[in-house]
């Protein structure tokens, strides 16, 4: 099951254009809805919430239905053409301001932002899935998820170190319309490379023959699946305080740093650069760490000591944030890229343990708890931001509402890392117990043959 550089690549391409969406949403949609669309930082904040309450049953039923797909091209590979241009329509909605009332602004976003992230879902839980059957050799899984999160790191940082101004030039003064094409231009390029991991990608692992469960069956699965429980609580946690971040550093760059231009442009392409480098270090990682499981804890806690020294920094100290924000974009790249092997050994151990294979359950429970802490961390910081009287309609801000935004880049996130590191201390799926697995799963599908 060993995958060609092609095949990697392709897969990859994938991610890169969920990570027009996905980098748009962690980092900018609080600032969109503030800045651009017009809506204050608490209305926003309790929209983003709430907005997430019906995703896990969504995001289950999605993952089950995957499972349960028959095509000649599989089970979650057509989910790729039949979802991207849903996808692309939705996400330019989303990044559409309407002349509407304020209360009609909330209800054309809460409906917009819920049907971008449910066509998400639709397209990127079976896309997630299919890295767990294309391959159950744990180097080559380590490596494809390698070129997976360097590859999204490359549509993040086209849309990171873009977005602000293409804005500017697509719509001058008109804020509104500059996003509505930067967003138009964006869905495009990620509805071809949609296309070209669909052609690129092959599914080669198959549930045991026979294999007919029922929703209630697989919930129980997934609850007696204890690694799998600490890597959704991880999860959860972990994208949480990510987003918090996320969406505390446009107003870090521009509030607080008052940066403008090249600046801000060389902070999210460097940022992307050396989180596709750490990505790119993960097998290195490994093996300074001993396990996957250790090098995540390492990289959890390396991402919450990188964070800490942004509550000292001064705005005049240019060098200082470099030094450590891209210190903490090789620990996130590593991060990031170890997250979703780790997920894919819980889809074996399900199936060793419980001769049971739910692919695409299990990933869509991760894609849902990546959505929760979106919405948690969205909302937070809006609320955090709404605490410390930030004004998005004032071009300066207070020194109170200039304190929270530092706290958000700095503090609260590198707590939340400790916290996620705590949880996952727990996770019990070691390279010993991994390969044990494997071996046993190779000698079950050899009968079957």
């Amino acid at each position: 099951m060993k995958l060609s550089i092609k095949e990697k690549a392709g897969y990859g391409l994938g991610d890169t254009a969920s990570n027009f969406v996905w980098a748009l949403m962690m980092n900018f949609i609080l600032y969109f809805y503030t800045d651009i669309f017009g809506i204050t930082a608490a209305a926003a904040g309790t929209m983003l919430l709430f907005a997430r309450s019906t995703d896990g049953i969504a995001d289950f039923l999605i993952g089950a239905m995957a499972d349960r797909t028959k095509t000649r091209w599989g089970r979650f590979r057509p989910y790729l053409v039949w979802m991207c241009f849903p996808l692309a329509i939705a996400f330019v909605l989303t990044f559409t301001t309407p002349n509407f009332s304020m209360q009609g602004k909330l209800v054309y976003a809460w409906i917009t932002y819920n049907v971008l992230m449910l066509c998400y879902s639709v397209i990127n839980i079976p896309y997630g899935a299919l890295s767990g059957v294309m391959t159950d050799d744990p180097e080559d899984r380590t490596s494809l998820n390698a070129y997976r999160m360097s590859l999204a790191q490359v549509g993040g940082l086209i849309a990171n170190t873009s977005f602000i101004g293409l804005v500017a030039y697509f719509g001058g003064t008109n804020k509104a319309a500059g996003a509505q094409w930067t967003v138009i231009l964006f869905s495009s390029i990620a509805l071809i490379l949609f296309l070209i991991t669909f052609f690129t990608t092959k599914e080669r692992i198959q549930p045991p023959p026979g294999q007919k469960t029922r929703l209630l069956e697989d919930v129980k699965t997934l609850a007696a699946n204890r690694h799998w429980m600490i890597v959704v609580a991880a999860g959860i946690t972990a994208m949480t305080f990510m987003v918090i971040r996320g969406s505390d550093m446009v107003y870090y760059l521009e509030k607080y740093l008052r940066w403008e231009g090249n600046l801000v442009r060389g902070f999210w392409f460097f940022t992307g650069v050396f989180t596709i480098f750490g990505a790119m270090l993960t097998k290195f990682a490994i093996r300074a760490a001993g396990t996957k499981k250790n090098a995540y804890l390492a990289s959890m806690i390396l991402m919450g000591l990188t964070a800490i020294p942004f509550y000292w920094i001064r705005p005049d100290q240019t060098v200082m944030v470099f030094v450590w924000i891209l210190a903490g974009s090789i620990v996130g790249g590593i991060n990031a890229t170890l997250f979703w092997s780790l997920v894919a050994d819980t889809a074996d151990y399900s199936e060793w343990k419980f001769k049971v294979r739910t692919t695409g359950i299990i990933f869509s429970a991760m894609t849902c708890a990546q959505k929760i802490g979106m919405g948690l961390g969205a909302a937070v910081a809006g609320f955090v931001l709404a605490h410390f009287s930030y004004n998005g309609e004032s071009a300066t801000q207070t020194p109170e509402a200039l304190h929270g935004i530092v706290l958000l880049m700095s503090l609260i996130p590198a707590a939340g890392y400790f916290v996620v590191a705590a949880i996952f201390s727990r996770y019990g799926l070691t390279e010993p117990v991994c390969e044990t697995i494997r071996e046993d799963l190779a000698e079950r599908r050899a009968l079957r043959v």
